[in-house]
């Protein structure tokens, strides 16, 4: 026997690796951690799409989990001999037990390093704005990442700028990448803002003081941990609420959320302002033609990316660049050489197939826009299968049901005609909404539904059509924890 295949043997029978990895997941939640466990109590191997990473807090979780257990079994056997050790064996086999444990007596410690974390990230801050350093920051429901990239793209023709990397958005990533990269260099930072509760934002406010925000838009995306659409509203304001008077906050007006929110806002705040993306947009092959409204005049503008959802994103950071008095022509050549953000409405031509990637972190909206770019893409393929891959959209609390269903209707309404195929991954509520939506409706020209239990069966599935160069749109792929 290989030692490969006793580490695997040991990891099914005490899978501490495994799920400490969905505890880091569930970003250390632990009534979703708990939620797994219960749904998945007998999963012992996982896709490992997103493997775990050894931060300092994930190793002292893991190695005072396996000092607890061994502690137990140890102390089990010196008092009740055989009896003990076989009983705490067993006991020991329920790893989330002993990760829970480890994580709870490390919190308070956890808590006071976080503390000085964020007075040290404070303090540097503030440093550095005394030598002219602006704090931009960007966050909504969608659209942070692919605002923050075109806005950095946009404002580093002009300026030294620096943007958090990747999703950096919690307190504790942006803190290091302030520890590690600003310096007195850069004019600009960029620091795209993440929130799951009321309060969230507000923190990383206090932390960075930011002189600009732009809230790209409100939907019902982490509806499980925020609760209600009113508590998003009220998260997400929370950077609006910090910009000061001598800087600029701007908002989506195309968001209706933002739109029902927005005059309480401005009677209070006389440093907001909106941004208004362009309706009637076109996209080909080439990329999507719009028009722009900048310093009181419209302009054409051209992308080489797809879809609404980009517009809106592009209309953001050209508004903020703007306003940081990027001059317009320079702001226009820009946008014509902005690239993709990777996995959202990305389009990757392949030798049997083009591929609309779309698979990172859906939301309803994006979800909508998706569709939209599916059903209206190029007259020159027109005739070719088009095919959705979809698992759902996860964190919409009670709603997941009703919000699928309304989906499966919009996809049969919008894209019948267009979209042939619907595959379906896992069985879920998410997966049973879109399904009971797509087929409440009395269509003449059905579109075909398949279920398939995981997304590596896709592809199978999708080479038994046998189809000719059919255009396949990835929308969302479901973490390990899901």
């Amino acid at each position: 026997m290989t030692i490969y295949s006793i580490n695997n043997m040991l990891d099914k029978l005490l899978p501490y690796r495994l799920h400490l990895q969905i505890f880091q997941q569930d970003e250390y939640s632990v009534n979703k951690f708990l939620q797994w466990i219960i749904t998945h109590f007998l999963t012992r191997t996982i896709e490992n799409k997103k493997p775990l990473v050894w931060t300092p807090k994930a190793r002292s979780i893991f190695y005072l989990a396996i000092l607890l257990a061994f502690l137990l079994v140890l102390f089990a056997t010196i008092i009740f001999k055989l009896n003990g050790f076989i009983a705490s064996l067993i006991v020991s086999s329920q790893a989330y037990i002993f990760i829970l444990l480890a994580y709870f007596i490390l919190l308070p410690l956890e808590i006071y390093k976080k503390n000085q974390i964020k007075n040290q990230t404070r303090k540097k801050i503030e440093s550095l704005k005394n030598k002219g350093l602006k704090i931009i920051g960007i966050t909504g429901s969608y659209g942070k990442t692919s605002t923050k990239e075109f806005l950095y793209q946009i404002l580093r023709t002009k300026y030294k700028v620096l943007k958090t990397p990747e999703s950096y958005n919690t307190p504790q990533g942006i803190a290091k990448v302030v520890d590690l990269e600003l310096d007195d260099s850069y004019e600009y930072f960029i620091c795209e803002m993440g929130a799951y509760r009321v309060g969230d934002i507000k923190k990383i406010c206090d932390m960075v003081h930011p002189n600009y925000g732009i809230l790209t838009g409100i939907n019902e995306q982490h509806l499980e941990t925020f609760g209600s659409l009113e508590n998003t509203t009220k998260g997400k304001f929370e950077l609006i609420d910090s910009v000061k008077e001598d800087g600029k906050g701007i908002v989506n007006a195309n968001n209706e959320r933002i739109k029902d929110e927005y005059e309480e806002y401005y009677k209070q705040y006389k440093n907001i302002s909106i941004y208004e993306p362009d309706k009637k947009f076109y996209f080909n092959n080439d990329g999507t033609t719009f028009r722009l409204f900048i310093r009181g005049e419209y302009h054409t503008a051209k992308t080489k990316l797809l879809g609404i959802a980009n517009v809106e994103n592009i209309t953001a950071a050209s508004t903020m660049s703007s306003v940081l008095k990027v001059e317009t022509k320079d702001i226009l050549r820009a946008i014509e050489k902005l690239v993709p953000v990777p996995h959202r409405v990305e389009f990757k031509p392949q030798k049997d197939m083009i591929i609309i990637d779309d698979a990172y972190n859906s939301n309803v909206d994006g979800f909508k826009n998706a569709i939209d770019v599916l059903s209206m893409y190029d007259v020159t393929i027109l005739n070719r299968t088009r095919i959705l891959v979809t698992p759902g959209i996860v964190d919409l609390g009670k709603e997941t049901l009703k919000i699928h269903r309304e989906l499966g209707e919009l996809i049969s309404d919008k894209a019948i005609g267009f979209i042939q195929y619907v595959l379906l991954v896992g069985k879920s509520d998410r997966t049973r909404g879109l399904k009971e939506g797509i087929k409440n409706k009395d269509i003449d020209k059905k579109i075909e539904i398949i279920e398939v239990d995981s997304i590596k069966d896709v592809w199978k599935e999708i080479e038994k059509l046998k189809l000719d160069h059919p255009v396949v749109l990835l929308e969302n792929d479901l973490p390990d924890n899901y």
